[in-house]
């Protein structure tokens, strides 16, 4: 819900206490101010992101179930909640924590190694399948960025993707290539970078890095551990990469490969992304 409008002139600075309240959603004592020049009262909760918000005290424990494999409906019968408040903790956690993530990785300025590859997920039905582009450091395992593109349905599916839904667009390139767009305003054009023998993957490195190091690496066939992200191989190039998948499969419901809890919405699949990423660089790889 928006906030409601007061004037460029209520500020703490510029006005005086007027007694307080204490909040019912948390009983809190939260401080009241009224402005010395239009004489509007206000508090110090008017301003922030929860206001209006009723069960703001949850926002932090719905945010590490949700990065916890645990489901929206668990989460909802876990914390005693509705289904829809959990949504719509969602979308205000995405919201708050995408521009977290942001000013987080300004810290990693001497990134020197970097991997990437794209995830397979789907939309409602496995005819109906996204893609999701994702680079991380090789040191330290943080998630850099990621985006989520449409794919057309592959294999045996296509031929029923088609029949049902119509001709679906692939928008992986352009995804990939505003990853790298974004990658090259905030890492050094002097770095290495691996990934696997996709044919479309070097034209956009060269294009967005052409003093960077890049190496390709043939694919490998996949162990049973890891949902089939980690490789049956010693030593695997492209370990952090795999690994940081892997970890996604097992933290996120929706991405778990036999599950019946499936994105309805690439957009709510972005926003619960953009939520583990900030746990996963904050908390599960904060000792790296």
């Amino acid at each position: 819900m928006p906030h409601p409008p007061k004037q460029s002139c209520c500020t703490k600075e510029n006005a005086s206490k007027r007694g307080f309240f204490r909040r019912m959603s948390d009983s809190r004592i939260v401080q009241r101010y009224i402005c010395k020049t239009c004489n509007k009262s206000f508090s110090q909760a008017t301003f922030d992101p929860a206001y209006y918000q009723k069960k703001r005290h949850l926002n932090h424990k719905c945010m590490m179930l949700l990065s916890s494999n645990i489901s929206m409906r668990r989460t909802a019968i876990v914390l005693s909640i509705h289904n829809i408040t959990v949504a719509r903790k969602i979308e205000y956690l995405a919201t708050q924590l995408r521009q977290k993530n942001a000013d987080f990785l300004t810290q990693f300025t001497c990134v020197e190694d970097i991997q990437f590859d794209e995830l397979q997920t789907i939309e409602h039905t496995k005819c109906k399948p996204l893609s999701v582009a994702m680079a991380v450091s090789k040191n330290g395992r943080k998630i850099l960025g990621f985006r989520v593109s449409q794919m057309p349905a592959t294999g045996h599916l296509a031929a029923i993707s088609r029949k049902k839904y119509g001709y679906r667009k692939d928008y992986r390139m352009e995804g990939m290539t505003s990853l790298f767009e974004y990658l090259s305003t905030k890492l050094s054009q002097k770095i290495d970078i691996s990934s696997d023998e996709c044919p479309y993957y070097e034209p956009i490195v060269n294009a967005y890095f052409p003093k960077a190091t890049y190496q390709q690496f043939k694919g490998q066939k996949s162990s049973v551990s890891g949902q089939g992200e980690l490789k049956k191989i010693k030593r695997d190039p492209l370990f952090t990469i795999n690994h940081t998948f892997a970890m996604l499969r097992a933290n996120i419901n929706r991405l778990i490969r036999k599950t019946w809890c499936t994105t309805k919405k690439a957009a709510r699949l972005v926003d619960h992304l953009i939520i583990y990423m900030w746990v996963h660089n904050t908390r599960l790889t904060a000792q790296c």
